[in-house]
């Protein structure tokens, strides 16, 4: 399997796990540290922070692929 194939279907389940956790967890708001913060923005701040990560991932990968395409043969 690709690694666009992957980083596809990476980003497919996180949108489902977000329309998840928006449908069944509730809007109430849990205290971190001094502020509160509501359940739902929580979850989907740390399942952003994932997709982001999978996107630097897919990035990196692809820039390293060019690279080592690009090397001139000695």
């Amino acid at each position: 399997m690709t690694i666009k194939k992957k980083f596809v279907l990476a980003l497919i389940a996180y949108a489902v796990f977000g329309v998840l956790a928006w449908t069944t967890l509730s809007d109430d708001p849990i205290r971190v540290f001094n502020g509160n913060v509501r359940l739902r923005t929580g979850t989907l701040l740390i399942l952003g922070l994932f997709a982001f990560r999978s996107a630097l991932y897919f990035w990196r990968t692809r820039i390293e692929e060019e690279r080592e395409g690009a090397k001139p043969v000695d």
